[in-house]
């Protein structure tokens, strides 16, 4: 390094000193529900990162039990479940850390920060009025405002994903609470640095610049679902929304087939969201329809377009079901295993669509075709469940652990398949009344090497249980080993994984720490351990005490 870069890296470290004085930054993120019936949103999970002096202070997390059902539509966002609420606290006992940590102390500017923070705002306030509190008036900063434009950060969307992609931060837990926290008070810090680096040393005034005068009291709240931040929807050309007026006919022939292959492959180009009614409403045979959309499938999947190929896929699943059967007893499940094998090795590279392009599933937050075009292969090889269940997986005996989910791995269809074929087996055992036999399956599907989300979610369950802090332990290491394999899948068995793993976490604290009532200088609570007393007086065992 030269005199030069060392002066600058001095006069930047100065400059970011200067702008970081007497300033403590709150970064919340909140999880949440629908309530049945409509109304505001209701809060599952918050999370507070505390930064000050250009670093990262402290974190603070904990799940919020609302004492209403979890909808669907957020189930499939965060993956907390009604189960991973039971015996949580209810936000009465979490306001009396939450509070503390904003209360702004003598010569200090405090400044609450997050990514489309008036939707964080609107959740606090919704369940601070039920609890007949209110939010302390304090200035907000929001990153996906006009800080990011402030020191030529372009990001491709308003997503936080999107800002995170811009600055090179990864955040391998989207969705969870504590992680989206944590990755936004990363950026944050980052775009703070630019911007000293730019000049800016006045806190005061850079806030007024990105943020005016808007406070937690004065910010109009809007209670939209953070998924709606991530971006609308392209609109779609008129003319092509008119040619899906046109219904591929009973009697088709050469040229029409043609024209609505031209047409599903625009639709594929646009990532048109009523391409699934257009393959849906085609009077063809199924197996024509399936023709004409494999070839455009691998049209888009020999360019690489991953997005195009998602959309196509996504319409294509349904048809699978009509696949001829091949010979033999066990003909109905070799045609859905060969197509997999043929299509594996085109979608495989594939990956997944990025932040900027995107499928209609992954635009409505809804599980990518390309993660989980696996279980309907598995569901429609694995035929009648009942009948196929009992060899798939042996849980006892000598034949204990193999069956036909050992033969799908050895003969090459492929890991994820037979995984998804395993957790099958275990819902139709459950569903019979016969629960032990689809626990022991768990068990020895994952000792087996099965890493599908569901079988790890119900494998940590079974070792939680007992309530220990060496079960808890042994289960947050399964959730680990499973979610190393996620890799950015979007299937909803690794959503709820990640919440599983949250909330024994959350458990496995309480069991170690317990609150103190004492706050650090940066507001954040003060646990101590468990059964470790200021003074511990050591007791010698009976058999050496003198008689």
């Amino acid at each position: 390094m030269t005199a030069t870069d060392r002066s600058t890296a001095v006069a930047d470290r100065v400059a970011a000193a200067a702008l970081w004085g007497g300033v403590r930054i709150i970064v919340i993120d909140t999880e949440t529900i629908c309530p049945p019936g409509g109304g505001p949103l209701r809060a599952v999970s918050l999370a507070a990162v505390t930064c000050r002096a250009g670093t990262v202070r402290g974190k603070w997390e904990t799940l919020v039990n609302p004492g209403i059902p979890v909808d669907r539509n957020s189930l499939r966002i965060h993956g907390i479940t009604d189960e991973h609420l039971v015996g949580e606290p209810t936000f009465a006992d979490v306001s009396g850390l939450l509070l503390p940590l904003l209360a702004q102390r003598d010569g200090e500017r405090l400044v609450l920060a997050g990514h489309n923070i008036r939707f964080d705002i609107a959740v606090l306030r919704t369940e601070l009025a039920l609890i007949g509190l209110e939010l302390p008036d304090i200035a907000l900063l929001d990153t996906m405002g006009k800080l990011p434009a402030l020191v030529d950060v372009r990001p491709t969307g308003s997503s936080l994903a999107a800002l995170l992609e811009s600055l090179g931060i990864i955040n391998s837990r989207p969705h969870q609470a504590l992680a989206d926290a944590v990755a936004c008070a990363d950026a944050l810090v980052a775009l703070l640095d630019l911007v000293a680096t730019r000049g800016h040393t006045d806190f005061d005034s850079l806030l007024a610049e990105v943020s005016g005068s808007s406070t937690t009291l004065t910010v109009t709240a809007n209670g939209k679902s953070r998924a709606s931040t991530k971006g609308g929807t392209p609109a779609l050309p008129a003319a092509h929304l008119e040619g899906h007026a046109t219904v591929l006919s009973r009697r088709a022939g050469r040229k029409m087939l043609d024209a609505w292959h031209d047409q599903v492959a625009e639709c594929a180009v646009l990532r048109c969201r009523h391409l699934d009614d257009r393959v849906a409403q085609a009077e063809a045979p199924p197996l024509v329809v399936l023709a004409q959309a494999e070839r455009v499938l691998a049209e888009r999947a020999a360019l690489g377009d991953t997005a195009g190929a998602a959309t196509v896929l996504n319409a294509m699943l349904p048809l699978l079901g009509h696949l001829p059967p091949g010979r033999g007893r066990l003909g109905f499940r070799s045609a859905p295993l060969a197509w997999a094998k043929l299509w594996s090795a085109l979608l495989t590279p594939l990956g997944r669509c990025r932040d900027d392009d995107r499928c209609q599933c992954c635009h409505r937050s809804e599980p990518c075709a390309l993660d989980i075009w696996f279980d309907t292969v598995a569901h429609l090889a694995l035929g009648d469940s009942g009948q196929y269940a009992r060899g798939f997986f042996e849980p006892t005996g000598r034949e204990a652990g193999t069956g036909a989910y050992t033969n799908w791995i050895r003969t090459g269809t492929g890991p994820r398949i037979a995984d998804a074929a395993v957790w099958l087996c275990v819902e139709h055992w459950r569903t019979v009344g016969q629960a032990v036999r689809g626990e022991q399956i768990i068990q020895l599907a994952w000792n087996a090497g099965c890493r599908h989300p569901d079988i790890a979610d119900a494998y940590a369950g079974q070792l939680a249980a007992p309530g220990r802090l060496p079960d808890l332990t042994a289960a947050i290491l399964v959730c680990d080993q499973a979610l190393a394999a996620r890799a950015g899948s979007t299937h909803e068995g690794w959503i709820r994984l990640a919440a599983r793993q949250n909330q024994l976490g959350g458990r496995q604290q309480r069991l170690t720490f317990r609150p103190s009532g004492k706050l650090d200088e940066d507001g954040n609570p003060i646990p101590v351990r468990r059964h470790h007393p200021d003074a511990p007086r050591r007791t010698r065992p009976s058999r050496f005490l003198r008689q």
